[in-house]
């Protein structure tokens, strides 16, 4: 069904009662004017009787002849028919036709009437004018002597009037319909315009223009609308802006948490889901929404504790782990969401990566287990050497000496150990971002410092040390931190190198970055264990870092330096070709 406009609806409402109101005045007007005008003939009727009457009782004439001079007269005065009658129907005399013309008008209503009362009224056809006529009969006399008196009038003027009369009411009710349409089309665009702008300021609203406001009406009711438009539009712009910040600060916690947070609802689809969770799964928080957990992580035990979740009141934890799209082992905690009274609870699942957690509890592990087997070896040695010297080789010079200078030799590996465990300890202190003894240094400068300290190293062995660097280049680093880096690295290539090799410091700069790289050419690391140097106490080969007197800490600092220096470390080896360890710093 079509609907109408309001201005419309009120336009044909108010123009139909109109229509039918003037319709009623003209119908009941007429009516009133015709009567009014029917009586006032009458009563002209009634005198011009009542004059007629005392006429011819003054004349005394009674003849024929005399009443038919008398009508002709009356008649041609006063312009009504008059008729006089006997009491046996017969015409005397007409002031408009020959009485001998004339029937016998004893059955006509009037003079029937006007014989029993003494008055007679009626509206008929006039046979003999052949016109509709108002008669009126009144009987005068006494005795033989009664005469009925009727005078009579055309309707057909009256009508001709009253038509007339009719015509100029419709016409006058066809300008006050006109006039009426035209303020009430005003009067309803007053009132509907103002409409209209809060349709428009409302349909605003519901496109989320809520800071706009809809101008007040003169009208007091259509005014008082506007302002509850206004207010309501204010109030639920500011509990839109109290929902968006709380939901934007919901947002910005979730995105900020490592930990992930799956919501679900009562049938298990994913509510909402925050970066963490999607990243442990390899997944984009855009394509879950809106979807069954189950068919998006195919994980057995984990949708089974989603289960357990529903299933019981109480929080749920359990240990998964997940292959896709890496391998991960995750702390799942679980709850139902409050709920009100006869309603399913949706549920929040919390996943705790503790895949890095493992990981450094191996290698703290690892370094326990390693430092205790390095610590244990010497002190084994020395226990023993020790036992020996006192169960009397003591007295044996030559082995005595022997003994001693082992002795000796462990007991510097140990005190190399500690030092480097406490150099270790120290800067993983200054890891924390304390940059105060940054300064800017050249590198050819940190090169030769290098050069001299293994200067003895390098004429014992015929090893060859080359620079490749601008002399210019300089790098904003502490000085002390980054002699020792390059001093580990610089040793574990002289180590490592066959008598009469080649090391090369090499500096050089590549998109933006300072590279500094140690390069030698001699035994090389295999492939599968480059993901580990870097680690404490990591042997490549024990037994051969044990003969050249390593620690298995340098490495270790090396990257410890690299980290304070929010640099990049990386190696490339050959076993066979030799090694080549990087340091990449951001040119600022």
């Amino acid at each position: 069904m079509k609907k109408q406009k309001l201005v419309t609806h009120l336009f044909t409402s108010y123009i139909f009662i109109a229509i039918v109101a003037i319709l009623l005045i003209i119908f009941f007007s007429s009516r009133a004017i015709e009567k009014f005008y029917f009586e006032q003939k009458i009563h002209n009727l009634e005198a011009r009787a009542e004059l007629l009457k005392e006429v011819i009782i003054r004349s005394g004439d009674s003849d024929t002849e005399s009443f038919q001079k008398l009508c002709l007269r009356i008649g041609l005065a006063t312009r009504t028919r008059v008729t006089i009658i006997d009491t046996l129907g017969l015409v005397l005399a007409d002031s408009e036709e020959k009485p001998a013309n004339m029937d016998n008008h004893g059955d006509r209503p009037e003079v029937i009437e006007a014989l029993a009362s003494g008055e007679g009224l009626s509206q008929r056809h006039s046979y003999t004018l052949e016109q509709e006529h108002l008669y009126y009969a009144k009987l005068i006399g006494s005795g033989e002597e009664k005469l009925i008196i009727r005078l009579s009038f055309s309707t057909l003027a009256l009508e001709e009037i009253l038509g007339s009369l009719k015509v100029d009411l419709i016409l006058i009710g066809i300008g006050v319909i006109i006039l009426i349409g035209a303020l009430n089309w005003y009067i309803s665009r007053l009132i509907t315009k103002p409409i209209q702008i809060m349709e428009v300021g409302a349909k605003r609203f519901a496109r989320g223009k809520l800071k706009l406001r809809v101008p007040e009406s003169d009208i007091h009711e259509l005014g008082s609308l506007a302002r509850s438009l206004n207010e309501m539009a204010e109030q639920i712009f500011d509990r839109i802006r109290t929902v968006t910040q709380q939901k934007n600060e919901q947002i910005a916690i979730l995105s900020s948490m490592t930990e992930g947070v799956i919501a679900l609802d009562p049938k298990g689809v994913v509510l909402s889901i925050n970066r963490a969770a999607a990243e442990m799964f390899g997944l984009k928080p855009k394509n879950i929404l809106n979807r069954p957990l189950y068919e998006i992580i195919r994980h057995a035990e984990l949708n089974n504790f989603v289960s357990r979740v529903y299933e019981s009141k109480k929080n749920q934890q359990c240990r998964v782990q997940i292959y896709e799209p890496e391998d991960r082992i995750l702390n799942v905690i679980g709850s139902r969401m409050p709920a009100k009274k006869g309603a399913i609870a949706g549920a929040v699942i919390v996943l705790t990566d503790l895949t890095q957690i493992q990981k450094l509890e191996g290698v703290r592990r690892d370094f326990v287990a390693n430092v205790s087997h390095e610590l244990k070896t010497p002190i084994t040695s020395i226990q023993g050497y020790v036992e020996t010297l006192q169960e009397g080789a003591l007295y044996d010079k030559e082995n005595a000496e022997r003994f001693l200078s082992i002795i000796a030799k462990h007991a510097d590996r140990l005190g190399q150990i500690v030092d480097d465990l406490l150099e270790l300890s120290r800067i993983e202190e200054i890891s924390e971002g304390d940059d105060q003894y940054f300064e800017l240094t050249s590198v050819n400068e940190l090169f030769e410092g290098a050069i001299q300290d293994f200067q003895v190293l390098t004429t014992q062995r015929h090893i060859e040390i080359l620079k490749d660097l601008e002399p210019e280049t300089q790098l904003n680093v502490n000085k002390k931190l980054m002699n020792h880096a390059l001093g580990n690295l610089l040793d574990n290539a002289l180590k490592y190198s066959d008598e009469g090799g080649q090391v090369t410091l090499r500096c050089f700069s590549k998109k933006k970055k300072i590279i500094i790289e140690v390069i030698d050419n001699g035994l090389g690391i295999e492939l599968e264990h480059l993901g580990r140097i870097f680690e404490r106490f990591y042997r490549v080969d024990k037994g051969r870092t044990r003969d050249v007197g390593g620690t298995g800490l340098g490495l270790s600092i090396v990257r410890h330096i690299a980290r304070i220096h929010n640099s990049e470390l990386e190696v490339d080896s050959y076993p066979g070709k030799g090694s080549t360890f990087r340091m990449i710093f951001r040119n600022t």
